[in-house]
């Protein structure tokens, strides 16, 4: 087993265009910047911590919270700037304030946008880019599990966030009383549901479509095939509009959290990706 982390040694904050942007970071090399997804609890911590030991071998993985989420500053607005537009560009900033010229990036779900965004309009600072469970094309009807964020969302009682876990894993054994109440605890943070409102939602802004022909960076889409939240059938749109891109499905009962559920594999999938 590489090198454990703990939190507490590796917790950053920067104040990037007047907000606090609070990351976590571990490990040398290359840089790898890892957001997360936009439901109720997400941070950037706990998408990729279970990873991070391998990752951290081969690159400076920089975990970092999106505005409204985690440790960031929250009640955020974006002034109606697209949220994928917002987000790339403050990533930019981000980096310009580590002092990083050029990085990967892996981009959960709402903010996979964020990323490939990036890719358009910074494509002399990005390397490759990975995705997940994220489609660029057009979406089908509300699974229910993006109804189960909603309900949350509306009604924050720990009942509500159990059902919303048994939509992101299907595996018991997966979502224990423990991790369910740390997502709970991390949802009821003062300030997140409220905030999360400026940055929620699927983040594939109409125009993404139109620019991804633009896209240079090779981009790798992961998805599990029992994603109670967003049916693994739309990887087909991504094959269909990203330029250049590959695809990884887990079967095995692989839910929406790809990076917790098989985290080795997950990493040194991410590392050969990377470092080709």
């Amino acid at each position: 087993m590489p090198q454990s982390y703990s939190k507490e040694d590796t917790d950053r904050t920067v104040e990037v265009n007047g907000l606090t942007i609070h990351y976590n970071d571990a490990g040398s090399g290359p840089a790898l910047i890892c957001t997360h997804g936009g439901g109720p609890g997400a941070n950037a911590w706990d998408n990729t911590k279970w990873a991070l030991p391998w990752l951290a071998e081969h690159f400076r993985t920089i975990l970092m919270d999106m505005p409204g989420f985690g440790e960031s500053q929250k009640l955020v607005s974006r002034n109606g700037v697209p949220m994928d537009l917002f987000c790339a560009t403050l990533q930019r900033d981000f980096m310009d304030k580590l002092g990083i010229e050029r990085a990967h990036l892996y981009g959960s779900t709402a903010f996979s946008g964020a990323a490939l965004r990036f890719g358009i309009e910074f494509p002399d600072r990005v390397g490759k880019v990975v995705i997940q469970s994220f489609s660029a094309g057009a979406h089908g009807d509300q699974t229910e599990g993006l109804k189960s964020l909603a309900t949350f969302a509306a009604n924050p009682v720990r009942e509500n966030m159990e059902l919303m876990m048994r939509h992101f894993t299907p595996r018991a054994e997966l979502r224990g009383p423990e991790i369910i109440d740390a997502r709970f605890r991390k949802a009821l943070t003062p300030g997140h549901l409220e905030s999360r409102k400026e940055f929620s939602g699927r983040s594939n802004d109409p125009n993404l479509k139109d620019l991804l022909p633009r896209l240079k960076a090779p981009v790798l889409v992961t998805w599990g095939h029992k994603d109670g939240m967003i049916p693994v059938e739309e990887i087909w749109d991504d094959l269909e509009r990203i330029p250049d891109v590959r695809v990884h499905v887990w079967g095995g009962n692989t839910g929406h959290f790809v990076a917790y559920e098989h985290p080795e594999e997950f990493a040194r999938l991410l590392i050969t990706f990377l470092s080709l």
